[in-house]
């Protein structure tokens, strides 16, 4: 059976880059595309503790000091 002609080593090579290119950006866009969905879980999350703490009418401040409080009761119980 006959084999066609076989690539030569630069060509080889220069594949291989493109390859390694296109994979690094492809990481790249994978990379920016989880950051924004990062943010946007952060975004939803501090919706939520937003809306929690105008039903329970705390402030941000007074949460701040509360979980302070609760970090150090954890603290000594541990």
């Amino acid at each position: 059976m006959a084999r066609g002609q076989r690539k030569s080593i630069e060509d080889r090579i220069k594949e291989k880059e493109k390859l390694i290119s296109s994979l690094q950006q492809r990481i790249k866009n994978e990379t920016n595309e989880l950051e924004a969905l990062y943010k946007d879980k952060n975004e939803r999350d501090m919706e939520c503790i937003n809306q929690l703490l105008k039903t329970a009418h705390i402030t941000p401040e007074e949460a701040v000091s509360i979980i302070k409080v609760h970090i150090e009761e954890q603290k000594l119980v541990s």
